[in-house]
């Protein structure tokens, strides 16, 4: 049925591929839909038009639940439409109900590369080139014309980590528009720059852990412990001390030791043993 570029037609048998697999080279963005429901029928016309316009920045699968239906009831599908937004063989986003053009873009744009003739895909070209303050600049200007735009805001949080500039990130942040600083992306890449900002400061690991034993209510050297553990990837040690930071005081740094959690649960994917026992930790803590 679908014949234009970058549309496929998905099934059980080629689900695997042109799915999972096709999803660790870029955004696979699935749409379960049914011939017979109205809001199917209009999304896919939407769906259509964006897949035109990224020109190949994401792959859009459509699988008919009728012709379909135990590939649908295995992908969790109970009503339609659904879209599923995949990338390196997971899910990373669902969306329930036909969404606006506007919408599906904000969802697509966080995981999608820019486009090279954007101002986000020249800002990068000129941070590739070396000029960070001339890349930095293009992405402020475009932020302050588009200020809901989350990939312009992304881009320039992401360059400026790279530059280890966490306070002039801080103040990015502050006057984003609060719709903008609760989306996911953006508040991952906030917990990613805090706890990179503790790191930076923080004691040595062995004098922070005599800190610990000493006073074992010490938030501050738990949070600091914490954050090196987590940029030298020890996560285990890492959800450990933010989980003991949590119980001790749940709102300390903004809710920091719940927030980091919650990414490094991303970083590990929901199926892996410690995303699940600590978000059972987690849970039995607010009780």
């Amino acid at each position: 049925m679908t014949e234009l570029k970058h549309i496929f037609d998905g099934d059980r048998d080629n689900f695997s591929q042109l799915v999972l697999e096709n999803s660790r080279k870029g955004l696979i963005l699935v749409n379960y839909w049914a011939p017979g429901a109205g809001p199917c029928m209009r999304l896919w016309q939407t769906l259509e038009k964006l897949s035109q316009d990224y020109a190949g920045r994401f792959l859009l699968v459509n699988i008919n639940t009728d012709s379909q239906k135990a590939l649908a009831l295995d992908n969790g599908i109970t009503s339609v439409p659904t879209l599923k937004l995949y990338r390196d063989g997971d899910v990373v986003e669902s969306v329930y109900s036909a969404q606006s053009e506007g919408s599906l873009r904000q969802v697509i744009d966080k995981y999608v590369p820019p486009a090279p003739n954007t101002e986000v895909g020249e800002a990068i070209l000129l941070y590739q080139q070396g000029k960070v303050e001339a890349a930095l600049l293009k992405l402020v200007e475009a932020g302050i014309r588009m200020p809901d735009n989350p990939q312009v805001h992304s881009t320039a949080i992401k360059l400026l980590l790279r530059e280890k500039r966490y306070a002039d990130i801080e103040a990015y942040v502050k006057v984003l528009p609060g719709s903008i600083r609760a989306q996911d992306n953006i508040s991952a890449l906030v917990v990613h720059s805090k706890m990179l900002a503790l790191a930076e400061q923080a004691d040595s690991p062995g004098q922070l852990d005599t800190r610990i034993e000493t006073v074992p209510g010490d938030t501050d050297a738990l949070l600091n412990r914490a954050a090196l553990a987590m940029v030298s990837d020890d996560y285990a040690t890492s959800l450990e001390l933010l989980l003991r930071a949590y119980r001790l005081d749940p709102s300390c740094h903004e809710g920091l030791p719940r927030k980091a959690m919650r990414v490094i649960f991303d970083l590990l994917g929901e199926q892996h043993e410690m995303t699940r026992q600590y978000k059972k930790s987690l849970q039995e803590g607010l009780h």
